[in-house]
């Protein structure tokens, strides 16, 4: 089914003239839990739900530890994840110190099993209405 869409008109407020524009919305689904993950995982598997629960955890533990100490972690076909800040930039050497990081996050590189999905994933009109978004 890939993802859905619906056509919305909206208006850019942020312009003097505020024109009206047409935009695709994408639409959203509830997110699947990390419980019928699990539950999925196991029952594909052949593993009970406690030992798959607890696999998943310990991964998630070692992820977090690995990166906690600056490392990124390549997970195969999955893709890898890699811990970064972004800085301000300060005008001596003296002011260039931690109080300058902006942001702390972890950047996601999808691996081939995402790059393979997303090039064939496909983009479908939900129907034809059109949502007005003022």
């Amino acid at each position: 089914m890939g993802i859905q869409y619906r056509k919305a008109k909206i208006t850019l407020g942020f312009l003097e003239e505020k024109p009206e524009v047409y935009k695709l919305r994408q639409l959203t689904f509830p997110q699947v839990t990390f419980a019928q993950l699990v539950l999925e995982c196991s029952n594909s598997c052949g593993v009970n739900t406690a030992q798959t629960k607890a696999v998943i955890d310990a991964l998630i533990n070692r992820l977090v530890h690995y990166m906690e100490i600056g490392h990124g972690v390549r997970m195969g076909d999955f893709g890898s994840f890699k811990p970064i800040f972004t800085s301000k930039a300060a005008k001596t050497l003296e002011e260039c110190d931690e109080k300058t990081i902006r942001q702390k996050k972890i950047n996601f590189y999808p691996g081939k099993a995402f790059r393979e999905m997303l090039s064939e994933l496909s983009v479908t009109s939900a129907s034809e209405e059109l949502d007005v978004k003022e």
